[in-house]
């Protein structure tokens, strides 16, 4: 009977432990406009969901699920070191005139202190060329700080000196899509010897908007840095 027992409390035990380490790991960033500008619009929530994306196909991450509308997208990999299922929910949502960015982390056995650092430090500095480049109207934080509630940015300072931009021509008639991958919504199908301007690039994709603001991905083969 004692042996009954002991097994019974060991075999709830292992669950309760199994239970807790996969519990689900919550953080957020916050977004704030830069300086000059009230709020964040639209298309800076869109950038934010873009590079996202950016920042998990970089990591090695493949995108399980996404939706461009609700600027929510799920991503996965096998962790190199020991080959376990990590899982990323990344959403963009509107807060007034700023933004948060809410991260879901979930593993069998969590690193979420590598993990989570990984992606939001890879994510901000993204986020920051990305503001440089295409002058968009987010102010990246500077240095995200741990809180009771997850991951917190603070805004740095407005960027002085904004680089010139990089566009790209098309070589032929091209689909520009939604997420890095041909299996995404088309956007929009633009011409050949169209120019884009290139907001970053990942895997074979380059992230670009377009004259008519909005913004896509088009593939590397589709198209060539110019002047």
């Amino acid at each position: 009977m004692r042996r009954v027992l002991c097994f019974f409390l060991f075999a709830l035990c292992s669950v309760l432990l199994c239970a807790c380490a996969s519990a689900p790991y919550r953080t957020s960033l916050q977004l704030n406009p830069e300086a000059g500008r009230l709020s964040l619009s639209p298309q800076d929530l869109d950038d934010a969901y873009n590079t996202a994306i950016a920042t998990g196909t970089d990591l090695g991450y493949r995108v399980v699920s996404s939706s461009a509308q609700q600027r929510m997208v799920t991503l996965n990999r096998l962790r190199t070191t020991d080959l376990v299922s990590e899982t990323l929910e990344v959403s963009v949502e509107s807060k007034g005139p700023s933004a948060d960015v809410n991260i879901v982390y979930q593993s069998p056995r969590p690193l979420e202190d590598v993990t989570v650092k990984e992606f939001t430090d890879r994510f901000l500095a993204k986020l920051k060329a990305r503001a440089s480049s295409a002058g968009t109207g987010v102010s990246a934080p500077a240095h995200p700080q741990a809180e009771s509630g997850g991951v917190q940015g603070e805004a740095g300072p407005a960027s002085s000196a904004q680089p010139r931009e990089m566009y790209l021509t098309l070589l032929k008639n091209s689909n520009i899509r939604s997420e890095p991958s041909i299996k995404s919504k088309i956007v929009a199908t633009l011409r050949r010897g169209e120019k884009v301007t290139k907001i970053g690039e990942s895997n074979g994709w380059f992230n670009v908007r377009l004259p008519s603001g909005e913004t896509g991905w088009v593939s590397k083969r589709l198209a060539r840095v110019t002047e």
